[in-house]
């Protein structure tokens, strides 16, 4: 389409805002918001250009020009993705959002085009925890890229892949940035981050009332948060949230198994 450029395009918005704006100072706000727009003036690959920036209030737009192989802008796009957000989960700060691919225009302050109505549709719609989303057909094109190259390089292409993302209950990839955080920084750097976010996330859902529309977002945090503690750190039951650190988070009344005859 005339006037528009392939470009990985992201989708992000902050979760509590509106508590976070009568929380903290504007200079609060605004360093948070730099830390997801660090990667402003870093190239994307040689030769693709730089990445686009644009925030507004709690949503944050980034279109990331992938006029090679999609791969390699979009595991650069994910792996600064995971980065912001564990730092802002160290913060208590959780984003939601989407990841696409496809035919966008950025200039300063404007942004419109396919592939952004598509990542904000997978953020609002599909998202709805705090997980950010990889379009499907980002799946099928990175398959796709893999048969091409073949052999070792497409086995590496897979394998990156699945080192940055997660696969959840519902069929959809999100980012895997606690997974990703464990190879940027020291395991006890990592280990000791995660028992300060367990604590604040045990603190923060047991404040919750059973009737709250941020209870099932927590629910599925705390999911999350136990899977990827059981995978890095085998056996460490210390970081486990465990049912009877939040009670809302039991399975409810799951019927008593009976012992056979």
């Amino acid at each position: 389409m005339a006037g528009y450029r392939k470009q990985v395009v992201t989708f992000l918005d902050i979760m509590g805002f509106r508590n976070i704006v009568g929380l903290k100072t504007a200079d609060d706000i605004s360093d948070m918001l730099d830390r997801i727009l660090a990667s402003a003036a870093a190239p994307s690959a040689a030769g693709e250009g730089n990445t686009s920036l644009i925030s507004f209030s709690d949503s944050i737009i980034r279109a990331r020009p992938c006029a090679r192989d999609l791969s390699v802008a979009f595991f650069h796009e994910v792996s600064e993705l995971a980065r912001a957000q564990w730092n802002l989960m160290n913060s208590g700060i959780l984003v939601r959002g989407g990841i696409t691919a496809g035919e966008v225009l950025i200039k300063p302050g404007r942004a419109f085009g396919p592939a952004f109505i598509k990542a904000y549709d997978l953020e609002s719609s599909w998202a709805k925890g705090p997980r950010i989303l990889v379009d499907p057909e980002i799946i099928i094109m990175l398959r796709a890229e893999a048969k091409t190259k073949g052999g070792e390089e497409g086995r590496a292409l897979i394998a990156r892949a699945r080192e940055l993302l997660n696969h959840d209950a519902d069929g959809l990839w999100f980012v895997d940035y606690i997974r990703e955080a464990s190879q940027f920084t020291s395991s006890a750097d990592h280990r000791a981050a995660l028992l300060a976010q367990r604590d604040e996330i045990i603190k923060i859902t047991n404040g919750l009332k059973p009737s709250s529309p941020v209870l099932s977002k927590y629910l599925w945090l705390i999911r999350y948060f136990n899977d990827s503690a059981k995978r890095i750190y085998r056996g460490d039951k210390s970081l486990e949230i465990k049912r009877t650190d939040v009670p809302l988070a039991d399975r409810l009344l799951l019927p008593i198994r009976k012992a056979s005859i």
